[in-house]
């Protein structure tokens, strides 16, 4: 991804709204990077549908053989592809599984995941906060809440990461992504628990549906929690104003998140939707079977649309303007889950480390290749670790109130 995002899509916004594009190769699509347009194809189920079966490349048999994107565009039994009352039941499922685990439990198991993190590297005075917190984090606690082991926890995060990533190893890791949870999906059948795949199996979904669900979850929780968490840290790495904003109270950890989400949208790029008739989208002819890949970034970053310049708008966690989440009918269900864990670890990091700086501030952010998540391939960061424990001694003990 760009180093730049705002002068990448303000480029591509000189071709229009809607720009055509290939993905991975030979493989046609039309990028909507202006935020109206964006807006509109989210909305609208009955012109852009979500039923990816209708992609007239794939009707005709025209994605190239082991095309690294293809886990992303495959139709599956979950509600990311349903229309209509199948999506509302797939949806309702889910949301009910997500009641499985009361607020005081997840946020205890956030802030001990990320305790445990911090623990890991505190003395040293430098890490990788990408890889040694941003990441893992989401993994741990989406592990945790869902069922898997312990131990299970680094193979899935591995496995989201590089299906995300796309390139050689992305079908590979989709393989091993879909044997792990079917080994859950068997294991909750026999053994139910307080988690939420016992939920989404008591909600009545079969076991292929429970799967596909738990695919779909995995791979959007810790991809776009992990780029939330790791832009959110590079921004406090990185801005002393932001830092020293925090600490006389003009700014909180929600204010600087919901900068995240318009300037650096975790989850850039949604592949997508197909349009089910000739269309007319502003100023672009779209043909019916045609794929829509709606630029979530590039609609944030839609600058004349929200009045000029970055001060169009106050980065507060009220502002819910941008389309980070989506929107309409399959706009993400998780908000609220995803939400907690950002907070939770990047206030947990902040309250334990609010010294954190860059090591190397001359050195620029070097970002992941995915076109889905915007998230750094690594940031380093030091701290003092005397004043890290100096802080800790006045730390409530977890799940404490």
């Amino acid at each position: 991804m760009p180093a730049a995002p705002a002068d990448f899509y303000a480029g591509l916004r000189e071709h229009g709204a809607v720009v055509p594009v290939h993905l991975d190769g030979p493989v046609p699509a039309w990028l909507v990077i202006g935020y109206d347009a964006c807006n509109w194809a989210l909305r609208d189920g009955l012109v852009f549908s979500r039923d990816l079966g209708q992609w007239s490349v794939s009707q005709n048999g025209l994605l190239p053989p082991g095309w690294p994107l293809e886990p992303h565009v495959t139709p599956m039994p979950n509600m990311l592809y349903a229309q209509g009352e199948e999506h509302l039941r797939l949806r309702g499922a889910f949301t009910k599984s997500l009641r499985k685990i009361g607020s005081n439990r997840r946020q205890a198991m956030i802030s001990k995941a990320a305790d445990q993190l911090i623990d890991r590297f505190v003395d040293d005075g430098h890490a990788d906060i990408v890889g040694q917190f941003a990441v893992p984090l989401p993994g741990a606690v989406l592990a945790a809440l869902f069922g898997f082991k312990a131990q299970e926890a680094v193979q899935l995060q591995q496995a989201v990461l590089t299906l995300l990533s796309g390139g050689e190893q992305a079908l590979a890791a989709n393989e091993r992504l879909t044997e792990l949870i079917a080994v859950l999906v068997a294991r909750r059948r026999a053994e139910p628990r307080t988690d939420i795949v016992t939920g989404l199996l008591e909600a009545g979904l079969s076991d292929d549906e429970t799967r596909w669900t738990i695919w779909l979850s995995i791979n959007a929780g810790i991809g776009a929690t992990a780029a939330w968490t790791a832009s959110s840290c590079a921004l406090l790495a990185e801005q002393e104003d932001a830092r020293s904003d925090l600490r006389s109270g003009m700014r909180n950890v929600p204010g600087v998140m919901a900068e995240v989400l318009w300037d650096h949208t975790p989850v850039q790029q949604v592949i997508g939707r197909i349009a089910t008739q000739d269309t007319d989208l502003y100023g672009t002819t779209v043909r019916r079977g045609d794929l829509l890949v709606l630029s979530l970034a590039g609609a944030n970053l839609d600058h004349a649309r929200f009045g000029g310049s970055a001060a169009r708008r106050s980065y507060t966690e009220d502002n819910n303007s941008h389309l980070a989440w989506g929107n309409g009918a399959h706009g993400c269900p998780a908000q609220g889950l995803a939400t907690a864990i950002v907070r939770g670890g990047v206030e947990r990091l902040w309250t334990r480390l609010d010294d954190l700086h860059l090591t190397h501030p001359e050195q620029p952010t070097d970002w992941d290749d995915s076109v889905i998540v915007r998230i750094p391939k690594w940031l380093g960061v030091s701290w003092s670790p005397a004043r890290a424990h100096a802080r800790l001694t006045t730390l409530a003990p977890i799940g404490a109130h």
